[in-house]
């Protein structure tokens, strides 16, 4: 639905019906379904706290500063609710121009982007954001221009958007929901607006990331008991929240300036660390290969970013990122950025891609480390127990972390042959277990470690990236042969690691007459074709040029004994392809 359509009905909502019939049109329009409508009972069920005590999951990570960061995140019908509710939000309502969170085509970029150059720069930053923001405060908010619900539905949606604090004595907006961000940037119009004021009337630069306020200026104004000093501290606290002395700081020229993360002396760049740990971590990939490699970068994640993220991490993925951040923030032309990206595609041979090639398998595998190794290279020991379901597990301690390891049944039985007889609890101790294997496994996109009796071969990759294809050529023979000869021709590419080549060139590849064949195209009788099987074509971040009756092909495609996995930009197309498919066979 577009905007100005979602302004022009909210304006006509007078009764909370009238709210839930915009919630559900919403809905439909932006998930393409009917089904689970949004009602008026389910509205006034959720916004009451004692009657879902339920609604919000509390939990807690750890802040890289120590201490604990209280989450509460909506369960699954309240976030559903709230993600149609914030998407009316953003229709109706535009943050101010100091604001640069949580807002479209704004971000940590343009907010450091104001402070480029200056010789001082004075970040501020507000205590407790989100729970310093009463229930009161958003009913009161949304009862006024852009929102200007009525008081009845102002009552049931500010319930919703709600939760109770920590100490139990009121209802605050929750760090965890999808309307949180917006209604805290919408609650800040006033002091924004009064801070632009000071700005300009001390003649400096003013922007605000979430709980992160930014001056920055030519002239020194920022000494403790200043006017100015006093005077922010003045509107802060009128407004309700309260300014974290511990992170106020003063930045001169001299020193590295930074704005929520980016260095802005100069110019907007990402810091030297975050330069050197994407490079470092892609030397040790490019000289002690993937195992050691995953070894290292392991260490240096839990170490910096354990504290927030649990599991196993995916190097493969965090380095990604890291360049794509590189690239949002310095430019995709940038020397630094290209030279990294460059030698990060050139080890992509070793990505596997998370999809399911064997339908026999339900996972892949990454990397087999040795016992010896694993033990080593993540500077752990390694023991054997009988788990609660009387199955043999491994567990170990990585980064003062307890990790459990699964086993394979093959490689339980070989460790210990009678565990029907063992206890819960029961330590197994046999030397067998040095003869075996860690191995690193990949399932929906999260890595986990398995115990196997036998070094496990890495899952075989069949991304355009890993192989020798010339997309082109793959392109005119799925055009002119069909889908079946292309993903044929896929298939030979990456398995046998050879270039693109059509059915006759294979064959005269596989009887070493291809040159001959080649020399003389046209003049010998086709062969007969291989046996077919199943294949997934598969695109992994690479950039083509798809000619324009693709899609054609791909609606034509004969789909009996082949599943096509799309092109990106085709993926609604080909999963009408694989939906098809998957009819026929039931039929």
């Amino acid at each position: 639905m577009e905007k100005n359509e979602i302004q022009y009905r909210l304006k006509s909502v007078h009764t909370l019906a009238d709210f839930a019939k915009l919630l559900n049109d919403v809905k439909t329009d932006e998930f393409r379904t009917s089904k689970h409508k949004i009602t008026e009972k389910q509205l006034l069920h959720f916004c009451n706290p004692k009657t879902v005590p339920n609604r919000y999951k509390t939990f807690h990570i750890r802040k890289k500063s120590g201490g604990l960061r209280e989450i509460n995140a909506p369960c699954y019908q309240l976030g559903g609710v709230l993600y149609i509710l914030n998407t009316v939000f953003k229709a109706v309502y535009t943050p101010s121009e100091s604001t640069m969170g949580f807002t479209e085509e704004r971000s940590v970029v343009t907010n450091a982007q104001i402070h480029i150059g200056h010789h001082y720069v004075f970040n501020i930053d507000l205590e407790n954001f989100f729970p310093s923001i009463p229930q009161a405060r958003v009913w009161a908010r949304i009862q006024f221009p852009p929102f200007n619900l009525p008081k009845e539905v102002a009552n049931v949606v500010a319930g919703l958007c709600c939760h109770t604090n920590a100490d139990m004595t009121g209802n605050v907006l929750p760090q965890g929901a999808a309307t949180s961000p917006l209604l805290t940037n919408a609650i800040c119009d006033t002091l924004d607006r009064r801070m632009r004021g000071v700005a300009k009337r001390f003649g400096l630069h003013y922007s605000r990331y979430a709980d992160d306020m930014t001056f920055s200026s030519m002239h020194n104004v920022y000494q403790e008991g200043s006017d100015f000093r006093n005077e922010i501290k003045r509107l802060i606290e009128e407004q309700g929240f309260k300014m974290n002395e511990k992170k106020t700081r003063l930045l001169r020229d001299g020193d590295r300036q930074e704005v929520t993360g980016l260095t802005v002396n100069q110019r907007v760049n990402v810091t030297r660390k975050y330069v050197h740990d994407i490079r470092w971590i892609l030397h040790c990939w490019e000289k002690d290969g993937y195992g050691k490699a995953y070894a290292l970068f392991y260490d240096y994640y839990k170490r910096t970013k354990g504290y927030i993220k649990k599991g196993e991490p995916v190097m493969e993925n965090v380095i990604g990122g890291k360049l794509n951040y590189m690239r949002m923030v310095k430019g995709e032309n940038n020397t630094t950025y290209r030279k990294l990206l460059e030698r990060f595609l050139k080890l992509q041979g070793l990505v596997f891609v998370d999809t399911e090639t064997d339908k026999g398998k339900s996972y892949i595998y990454v990397y087999s480390y040795p016992v010896s190794d694993f033990k080593k290279y993540f500077k752990t020991d390694l023991a054997l127990e009988i788990s609660s379901k009387n199955k043999l597990v491994g567990k170990c301690q990585i980064e003062e972390r307890d990790k459990v390891l699964a086993i394979s049944k093959r490689t339980q039985k070989y460790l210990c042959k009678d565990i029907s007889s063992k206890k819960t609890g029961e330590e197994i101790k046999t030397k067998l277990l040095n003869k075996c294997f860690v191995t690193l496994c990949r399932a929906k996109g999260k890595n986990f470690w398995l115990i196997t009796k036998s070094e496990m071969k890495r899952s075989k990759c069949l991304s355009l990236l890993n192989a020798n294809i010339d997309i082109n050529k793959l392109l005119d023979i799925w055009e002119k042969q069909g889908v079946n000869e292309a993903a044929e021709a896929l298939n030979y590419a990456v398995t046998e690691g050879k270039p693109i080549l059509t059915d006759e060139e294979r064959i005269a590849d596989s009887i070493g007459l291809l040159d001959t064949y080649l020399l003389e195209k046209g003049d010998e009788k086709k062969p007969s074709k291989k046996k077919k099987g199943n294949l997934s074509i598969i695109d992994h971040a690479i950039d083509i040029d798809i000619p324009a009756n693709i899609e054609e092909i791909l609606m034509s495609a004969e789909t009996d004994d082949y599943e096509i996995l799309s092109f990106d930009d085709f993926d609604d197309i080909s999963n009408n392809i694989v939906q098809s498919k998957r009819l026929n066979n039931k039929e």
